[in-house]
């Protein structure tokens, strides 16, 4: 028989001593939390376990958008096995099953990226609920992802970025209108992969240039709810000697690429146009081509994940799209 949670119990109220006192409001919904998830068993259905799962990412510090969708997904699984199924039915074979419908019997279109957000609520659910429902085996485990099955994203080769780096250099050296952003961008993205919106938000007192064994910069996000992407990336020595000179032409003092993301797209594409190629160099194909130079050269696999921004179980379907653009 499925078990319901009653989160709270209005009807008693514990007397306190003269030593006691009052927990604070976050240690009382910690307990609170605690004790709900303490009572889920392999008979509690999905949707009860649910509750308590979001009030323990509630509790966690994750957004609410996070938590919207956390939950909507969630409820895509209790619809497909009924929302009394108890946690400790479902099994991989349930849950690939689920993935099948939810690709093409549900009769609602389901975008490769929203099948691929499903996938890592479901993760994230069985992977907190496991032990604390006392299950034996999480089910979501081995699930198939679909990243696995998904297009891989588009690199450069090698060939083609000493290709994209000529071109890029014959842009700056243009006698007429020589323009320094190209290479600056190009060899920045190339080498450090970070994100479109890090990098056009990215500010001169967060370059660490002097005084330093190895020069360096720091991500940073002003919403805590991001903390976890701040890092400390290197950057390439050859690129910081042409700063000094890009910085004094374009009057750089604030941003290091003071333009519109519009604008320096623009850029990326005059390399593209420049090289002759058919692909069109953008943020994010420099990002993964980042990511693939690096672990191809033994960059130790936690250390790019933290170079790259990434949770971990971001990393972990990154890592395996890295692995096939290797084979």
């Amino acid at each position: 028989m499925n078990k319901q949670l009653s989160l709270f119990d209005y009807n008693k109220q514990r007397q306190l001593s003269g030593e006691e006192r009052v927990p604070s409001a976050n240690v009382k919904r910690s307990i609170d939390s605690l004790a709900a998830a303490n009572m889920l068993t392999p008979d509690t259905s999905v949707s009860a376990a649910l509750e308590v799962w979001l009030q323990s990412r509630r509790h966690a510090g994750l957004s609410e958008n996070t938590l919207k969708n956390y939950k909507i997904d969630i409820k895509r699984l209790a619809e497909y096995a009924g929302a009394g199924a108890a946690v400790g039915e479902f099994t991989t074979k349930t849950l690939n099953d689920y993935l099948e419908w939810m690709r093409h019997q549900r009769r609602v279109p389901c975008s490769t990226k929203t099948l691929d957000r499903r996938i890592t609520s479901l993760k994230s659910f069985f992977r907190w609920l496991t032990p604390v429902s006392g299950l034996t085996v999480d089910p979501a485990n081995t699930v198939v992802n679909v990243s696995v099955r998904s297009p891989l994203p588009v690199v450069l080769t090698e060939l083609e970025i000493s290709q994209a780096q000529h071109a890029a250099d014959k842009l700056r050296k243009r006698k007429k209108k020589g323009d320094m952003r190209p290479y600056m961008l190009f060899t920045f993205l190339l080498h450090t992969g970070l994100r479109k919106g890090e990098t056009v938000r990215l500010v001169c007192n967060h370059l660490v240039l002097e005084n330093s064994d190895q020069p360096h910069l720091y991500v940073r996000y002003s919403d805590k709810r991001h903390m976890h992407k701040e890092r400390k990336v290197e950057l390439s020595s050859s690129w910081v000697q042409d700063y000094t000179k890009y910085a004094e032409h374009y009057d750089v003092t604030e941003r290091v690429f003071p333009w519109s993301v519009r604008l320096l797209e623009y850029r990326l594409e005059d390399i593209s146009n420049s090289a002759g190629f058919s692909k069109h160099i953008s943020f994010e194909m420099l990002r993964w081509t980042c990511a693939i130079r690096d672990f191809r050269d033994g960059m130790d696999p936690e250390k790019l994940r933290r170079k790259l921004g990434l949770s971990k179980v971001q990393w972990g379907e990154v890592r395996r799209k890295i692995q096939r653009l290797l084979v």
